[in-house]
């Protein structure tokens, strides 16, 4: 995500005052890092496997630098539902394993732990390049609720 769509989505959650959130996908913790730095109201659950640690490294020093509103918790994001509680979050961000069925299973298991009238969504929203992303959205919303597209290949939906 470039610079620019880390700032759309800084803006969103303060535009929204969301106070808790979760992010699947940590990598690098580059939105991570935004998002705590940006957003002083929020505290921040982060998922991932972390499989080169030397690679995510920036994520465990943000741990560190924002002890009170950071937390990471290194595991797949199918039993990092089970150390949150249902309706917890104001927004979960999906952007860990892009495939498919990845991407059905984190909708149907994180819907859940976001609180009514709170935002579920995710990154990568490009049918060329992501296509089973794409479809799993589709699938899981169309004619239920409004897929909302933001800059940078964000999409979202409010519950």
């Amino acid at each position: 995500m470039s610079s620019a769509h880390r700032h759309t989505f800084v803006n969103l959650v303060n535009e929204h005052r969301w106070m808790r959130g979760a992010e699947l996908g940590v990598d690098k913790g580059i939105l991570f890092g935004a998002l705590l730095r940006g957003c002083p109201q929020l505290e921040l659950v982060g998922v991932d496997v972390f499989p080169d640690r030397e690679r995510s490294h920036r994520a465990f020093d943000l741990v560190k630098e924002f002890p009170e509103r950071a937390k990471l918790l290194e595991m797949p994001t199918r039993k990092a539902i089970n150390w949150v509680d249902d309706g917890e979050f104001d927004f979960v961000f999906i952007d860990a394993d892009h495939g498919y069925e990845a991407v059905k299973e984190d909708i149907k298991l994180w819907r859940p732990k976001v609180k009514t009238g709170g935002w579920l969504g995710g990154h990568d929203y490009h049918p060329r390049k992501f296509p089973g992303v794409v479809k799993a959205v589709d699938e899981a919303f169309e004619g239920k609720t409004t897929i909302i597209h933001y800059p940078g290949t964000i999409w979202g939906v409010f519950l």
